[in-house]
Parts: C-alpha cells; structure tokens; sequence
C-alpha cells in the first residue's frame, strides 16, 4: 500500500512540476497547421508534429533552442521563451521537383520499403488482434482563407462585404461524430455511431461522413480516398510500380523513422498516390503518411495518418485527416471551397476480454436512435479540443437558414431523385421509370406512376401507375401497396394488382432498385414478344441477415397471348388461359458489409461473389388455372479487382422448367443483337432477340475491364474492355407452338472488344465496340457476324 501511495504522489508531484506544454506549427499564410514537421532540438529527444502540427515539450525546457525542418517551408530555428500563443508559424517557398533517375542497387530507401511490405500483415491493426476503442470525428467546409485574404476589391462592393463578414464569423458547413468500434479478425466488424451533428441537417445518412472519406489503415492492398481505390505503394509488388526516395533519418533512442517520398514511376497507367512515408525501424511499420491521388483533376485532396505504439508493440492508427480542396468551379464570389476533416482515435484496448462473436453480424455500422440528439454536456466529453466561437455560430446560422430555405426537404429530394423519385410536394413522389419507356412490342410508352412517401405515412406505401404503348395501341395500369413491418429488418408485406404486358420467356430477379447502369434497364429496348398479363400477387419479403434476403410470392394471372400465337394443349389449341403461382427468391451477397443509418440500409459492397435463386411452382386446380410445372434459375456474379489492371466481371446463369407450357413460361435467349447498337453488359450482344428459347439453358459471361488510360484531355479517357460469352440450350415440346424457333443445342459463342470512355462528359461516358459471332449459329457470311455497337456508361 505505502508503494502504491508513493507512486501515485510520484505521477502528482511530476505532473506539476515537470508539466508538458503543447506547440502548434502553423502555415504563416494559411495558418492552418503543418503535420511531420521535424522537431529537434541540442537539448531535447527528436520528434515529428502531429496532424495538427502539435509537438510537445516539458515546462521546464522553456529556454530551449528549437530547429523545425519540413518539406516545402524554410528552415526555422527559435527559442520557446521567444514563441507567443504557443503557436509557431514556418514560411512556405516554391520548389521546382525535378525528375530523378535512380539506377539499380543505388536507392537505400528500396531496402526499407520492402521491409515494410514484408512486415504488412504483422503491422496491419486488421489483422492479429482482436480490438475496440472510441473516435471522434470533424469535418468542415470553409471557404479558401488564404485566397479570401488577398482577394482584391471595391469597398463598396456590398455582396463581397457581406460574404468576408460572413465567412469572419462562421465556417459554411459542419458535422461532428462519435462513435464506438469493436473488431475481431478477420472480418467481424461493429462500429455504433453514438452521436452525430450536422449543421441544418438532422439526417443520420451524415453521421458515417467524416469516417468514410479514407481508409482506416495504410496497410490494404488498395486505398480508398474519397469512395475511389488507389493503389497502395506499400503492396506486394511497390517497389516495381512507385519511385521511392529516402529524404531524411530521425533517431530517437534506439529507434530510426526514415522519411521516403514516393510516386508512381514515369509513363505507370495505374491510379496511384504520391506523398511521404514514414517508417520506423521498430517493426518496420508505418508511423506517419501523407498521400494524395498522383493524378489529380478537380478536386485536389490529400489524407494524413498518425500512428502510434500500444502496449509497446502494435503501432495502431491514432489521427486521420483528410484535406480537400474544391475545383475553380465551386466556389463562392470567386473563392473556392475547401474541406478539412480529421479523426481521432482514443482509448484503444488490444484483444480485449468478454468480447462476443454474437454480437457480430453482416451490419457493420449503425446509427443509434437518439445519436442526433446529444446534449451538450456529453458533447463536451466527446470532443477532441474545445468548440471554437466559430464553430457554434456556424451551428447557429446554418439551422436557421436551413429551417428557413427548408434545406433538409430540398436533401430527400435529391436522395430520392437518386433513387429513380421525384417528390411532388411533401407527400407524394412521382416514379421516374414509368415516364418513358421504349421496347420492339409496345414502341414507345409513356406514363406516370406516384407513390405516396414516408413524409405521409411513415409505414404504408401506396402506389399506382398508367401507361400508354402507341404501336400496341394498348392502356395499362396498376398499384400497390406495401406495409413497411419493420424497416430496420427490411420486413415488407405488399400487394400488388396491373394489366400490363409482359416480356414472353422473361424470368428476371428482383431488381436492386433504382440503377442507370443496370443490364435489365438497357436491355428492355430490345425485347420483342410480349403477352398481356392481369395478375394479383402478394408478397413478403425479409432482410434474414443483412447480407440475406428472402422473398415469398403467391399470384393469380389472366394471361392473353398476341400476335397469333397459339399453344397445343392435350384438350385443345389455346391463345388465353388463367394461372396461378407460388414462388421463393433468395438474395446472398457472401460478406457483403451493411450500413443501417436509422432506417436506412447502404451497401458498402463485397468483392464476393452475388448469388441469386429463385424458384416458382406453377399450380393447375385453383379456379381455372391451367398448368403445373416449376421454374428454377439460379444466377451468379462477381467483380474481381485486379491490382493496378483492372477488374474481370463474371456472371453464370442456368435455368430449368419442368413441365409442359406455353413460351411465356420458356426462357428467351438472352439477346441484344438487333435494332439498336448498343451495347448491354451481361448479355450476349450478337444474338438476335426471340431468336431462341429454351426449357433448360445456361450462360457464362465475362467481361474484363483494364483501366482508363492517362490522357491529359478532360473529355477523353479510353478504356478497353474485352468481352466473351458462351451459351447453351434446349427445348422439348418444340411441336406444341405455332411459331418456329431455335435452341442452342450446340452451343452459342462470340467475342468482342470495347474501348470505353472515347467521350466523357459529366456523369457519362460514351464509347464504341466490335463483337464477333462464331460457332454453329455464325452466318456463312463473316461480315454478317460482326456488331458494332455504342457503350454508354453513368459515373454514379
């Protein structure tokens, strides 16, 4: 007991006497503050500033002669008692990066980089060890001060005053978060965001903002910076793809931290990063980076992350930051935007003890239900520095300019515009895909579809829709309604009732909503053969796992077949019949990672494969319905990153009817070879639609996507792509139709090449490519088997 009273007066008696005061570097024009700067000093340990430009020195080196050295501001040497606010600002100077030529056996800081990709997995925090700890988040949106501050212009220029007292005051935009995170290796992952605030919005899609715009670690084979990848100078194979270059040593103690720039090597087509590393001889692990796109248009952004050692020997991420600065285009009176985001990341316990695995599931990240209404004494906790004047006006105004210009309902329209809806006023949304439409029976349709939204009824949705198609000449209409059971557990009971027409030999699985690059979307222009369909159905639909989800169907249908074509029957030919259906589909995204963000749910996607089922039993005996048989078809996909290449898609399809019907109940062969030369991925692009149908068929597709290649025009950025499909089908009962049609009993194939991307403009993209047909099914002639075709592609 007397040691441990000794020991604590001990902490005490140096806590006063030997206190530690905190330094800040700042930039002398920005004044925003310079991390990994070196710190040295004749009478003190070395060290690096953090993110923040902090150092930190004890009291009693007050006297102390300071030297701070950093890439791109002049040497600065002083003495603390000389400092003033305890802040320190460096001036920055214009260097001229020449290009360096490093020959074979003469670059010393390749020995050190690929002692660090050797040690990767022992230093990366994912791996090894299991862990929590708490974070706190902040991001704000500025205008650019250094440009705001020797702007020029007329004093009696009102606008411009009035903005310069605005932006004196208050930032433009900002949001807070905390949150607390638990991980077992390898992929049990459960982050609780416990409070989130947002200037003029309430939101929770806000809360994960300022944790997504970087990776967590600088230890993944590629690094996502603003939602895009980049390749990671410290993967397997880096010292072949990036320059690297030992700028400078740190000794402290018995430890070095080498600093070593990096790029990607002159003429590399890959997107990669460029900054500085910094790598300590303790484990040879990542202690501090820097790095931004190599290649930046736009926007220009760069991240920032601190790591520091737990228990003695896991270095772990302590501080991200994230800086971006906005193109000339969006800007204020002339005065770009800029953004500065940091991370801090605290109380961290390594293979922390009464951790459950059933805590875990596929929801990696919630928002929980009061997260947006914390006080503001707990706020005070959670905060990493003090709330800045600044700070709590940029709350004060920002609510009640949202308030007044109802900012927060003008941002449920845009997310529902991207959700393929347009809210007509607060309690109705229109459908933008029952607009227009366009395929080979009905020609052009166009109609309207509205829905009521959440804002009228938070746990019902109704829904009708009417259509008219000028070459069917025909009038069709619908609705629906659906009770939302539990939105969190994606629990949905719907009925819905239309007299519509439906595509002959169609079989498509639920769709993932609203997606312009979507194959289904594109591939309607093309179908031919439809029947006219009345049909009831009911249905129940269920999140099983975040990453599982079960549909339940039952339907009765009055089916009327057009132009002229007729089925044999044991007791007769028929052109109308009724049916009726029950039917399960099962969605598995293997390892997908989920968001629920209130009641919303955001995919953070898998690099898994996708698989689909769905099995429908048709029933003859209930009222008049006519046939028995089964439908089964079952769908696999799946996106394989190809490290500073690309990325090879694949999807494989099979499908099965038993029993005897008539074609709407077949599977057409999947087709976009005719009437419009555009190109559909996942089909086969050089077969004629309707040309063939099948009782039992399978198809593979493939498709690999090498990356854009670096052209310094804007509107330009070439991308091949190399395609191929193979199919193969059957039929039995070909005699019971009155129109002759083929199977591809021998096998269908064909070839192609695309080069995407020849023209981007904004959100799209626009290409050209050549598919070849070959095999049994070619046409004599070789020119008749070559398709030419646009790609068009949405950057969503």
């Amino acid at each position: 007991m007397t040691r441990i009273l000794a020991t604590t007066l001990f902490i005490i008696l140096s806590s006063i006497l030997f206190g530690q005061q905190k330094y800040f570097v700042r930039d002398a024009i920005s004044a925003e503050g310079i991390p990994f700067v070196k710190v040295t000093s004749p009478s003190l340990s070395p060290q690096l500033t953090d993110i923040d430009g902090a150092f930190v020195v004890a009291d009693s080196t007050h006297e102390a002669k300071i030297t701070l050295k950093s890439y791109g501001y002049r040497d600065t040497t002083f003495l603390l008692s000389e400092v003033v606010d305890f802040t320190v600002q460096l001036s920055p100077i214009m260097q001229d990066v020449q290009e360096v030529v490093v020959h074979a056996g003469e670059n010393p800081a390749h020995r050190i980089i690929q002692a660090a990709i050797d040690n990767r997995k022992q230093n990366d925090p994912l791996r090894n060890n299991s862990f929590e700890y708490e974070s706190y988040s902040k991001f704000i949106f500025d205008v650019d001060r250094e440009v705001l501050d020797t702007m020029t212009f007329d004093k009696e220029d009102s606008s411009m005053l009035r903005m310069m007292a605005f932006f004196d005051q208050q930032h433009l935009f900002l949001l807070e978060s905390a949150s607390k995170r638990t991980f077992i290796p390898p992929a049990k992952d459960k982050e609780e965001i416990i409070a989130y605030k947002v200037s003029g919005f309430k939101n929770p899609i806000f809360s994960t903002f300022a944790n997504e715009m970087q990776s967590f670690s600088f230890y993944d084979e590629a690094i996502q910076i603003l939602g895009k990848e980049y390749v990671n100078p410290i993967a397997p194979g880096g010292t072949k793809r990036y320059l690297f270059i030992l700028e400078d040593t740190l000794v402290v103690n018995s430890d070095t931290t080498f600093t070593i720039f990096y790029r990607p090597r002159k003429g590399s087509n890959y997107d990669g990063l460029t900054g500085r590393i910094y790598i300590n001889t303790d484990g040879f692990a990542v202690e501090k980076v820097s790095a931004s796109p190599y290649d930046q248009t736009g926007f220009q952004v760069q991240i920032v992350q601190e790591y520091i050692r737990i228990n003695a020997h896991k270095w772990f991420p302590h501080k991200l930051s994230t800086n971006v600065a906005f193109p000339e285009t969006v800007s204020v009176n002339g005065v770009s935007m800029v953004g500065k985001g940091n991370t801090y990341v605290r109380n961290v316990i390594l293979d922390p003890e009464n951790v459950k695995k059933t805590k875990f599931n596929n929801i990696s990240v919630t928002t929980t239900e009061d997260a947006g209404e914390t006080d503001q004494a707990t706020w005070e906790r959670l905060r990493e520095y003090e709330i800045t004047n600044r700070e709590t006006k940029t709350y004060e105004v920002i609510d009640s300019i949202s308030k007044a210009e109802k900012l927060e309902q003008k941002f449920d329209l845009l997310t529902s515009a991207l959700n393929g809806k347009i809210p007509l006023g607060k309690k109705i949304n229109l459908d933008i895909l029952q607009l227009i439409n366009y395929d080979q029976y009905e020609g052009l349709r166009l109609g309207a579809g509205l829905e009521t939204s959440k804002r009228l009824m938070k746990h019902v949705t109704l829904g009708g829709y009417a259509a008219y198609g000028f070459k069917d000449k025909g009038f069709k209409y619908g609705g629906f309604s659906t009770f939302h059971l539990n939105r969190k557990h994606g629990i949905d009971l719907k009925f819905r009732f239309s007299d519509d027409v439906v595509e002959r030999g169609g079989f498509d699985f639920s769709d993932d909503g609203f997606n312009l690059n979507s194959p289904s979307l594109m591939r309607h222009f093309f179908i031919q053969m439809m029947d006219k369909q009345r049909i009831a159905e009911t249905s129940f639909s269920w999140n099983v796992l975040a990453n599982l989800r079960l549909k339940l169907t039952g339907n009765y249908q009055r089916v009327v077949q057009t132009r002229n074509y007729l089925y044999q029957t044991n007791t007769g030919i028929i052109d109308h019949f009724d049916q009726a259906e029950v039917g399960a589909e099962l969605v598995w995204n293997i390892r997908e990672k989920v968001m629920m963000l209130g009641s919303t749910r955001v995919s953070k996607g898998t690099k898994w494969p996708k698989i689909q089922l769905k099995v429908v039993n048709g029933i003859s005996g209930i009222a008049d319905s006519k046939f028995n048989y089964t439908r089964a078809s079952i769908a696999v996909r799946q996106d394989v990153r190809i490290r500073a290449f690309g990325t090879f898609v694949w999807s494989i399809r099979g499908d099965q009817l038993s029993g005897n019907t008539p074609l709407l109940y077949a599977y057409r062969g999947n087709g976009t070879g005719k009437n419009w030369n555009l190109s559909v991925p996942e089909t086969f692009e050089t077969m004629e639609p309707s040309r063939f149908f099948h009782t039992r068929q399978a198809a593979l597709y493939t498709r690999l996507n090498i990356q854009p290649f670096k052209t310094k025009a804007k509107w330009n950025e070439p991308a091949i792509s190399l395609h191929h499909a193979i199919g193969y089908g059957e039929f039995s009962g070909k005699e019971n139709h009155s129109f002759a049609f083929q199977s591809a009993d021998k096998g269908y194939f064909e070839g192609g090449v695309i080069m995407n991307g020849l023209i981007v403009s904004g959100f799209t993209q626009v290409g050209l490519g050549i598919f070849y047909r070959y095999g049994t099914y070619a046409d004599s002639d070789w020119k008749r088997n070559l398709f030419p075709k646009i790609s068009i592609g949405f950057n969503m």
